[in-house]
């Protein structure tokens, strides 16, 4: 994604000559002009282009674009406001069910940075780990496990200085 000029993703509008707002200067104060301006780009999404498909078209085109390599395309339906958790009815699954089935470790990390519930079961009740791994993807499968597992391990160290053993 860094090489691929995404930057223009979460600034989309400010491209444009007759909008008000313009990207803060080396020169200016990082409290409170540059700071304001990250929150307004990061935070509130206030620069990205919006579009004109329905929360649902924005979701399917999610489901559909997560079984590629091309990240750039769910980052931008993810901004867009599309739902990481989507459940497509027919197809009895959601996003990163599509993802780990297709060995697409990039989309999984993607969509769980977005809140992708990497526990979510579909409709034959696999968890997306069971998807990669039923599909031959044992390494998509296994960090499908550390991210399932990564907040709750994080915390039980912090507290008990212990670290959990899940084989």
């Amino acid at each position: 994604l860094n090489n691929s000029n995404i930057n223009a993703l979460w600034e989309h509008t400010l491209c444009d000559p007759k909008s008000p707002k313009k990207k803060p200067h080396n020169r200016d104060a990082l409290h409170p002009t540059k700071a304001d301006f990250i929150r307004a780009k990061h935070q509130q999404l206030a620069f990205v282009l919006r579009s004109s498909d329905s929360e649902e078209e924005l979701n399917q085109q999610l489901h559909s674009s997560v079984r590629t390599g091309n990240l750039e395309t769910s980052l931008r339906l993810l901004a867009q406001g599309a739902d990481p958790n989507y459940y497509h009815e027919e197809k009895g699954s959601r996003p990163i069910h599509v993802a780990a089935r297709a060995g697409q470790a990039g989309q999984v990390e993607l969509l769980v940075v977005h809140g992708a519930d990497p526990g979510a079961l579909d409709q034959q009740g696999n968890t997306p780990s069971a998807c990669a791994r039923l599909s031959g993807h044992r390494e998509v499968s296994q960090r499908l496990i550390e991210l399932l597992y990564e907040v709750p391990d994080r915390l039980t160290y912090f507290l008990c200085r212990r670290r959990p053993d899940h084989t």
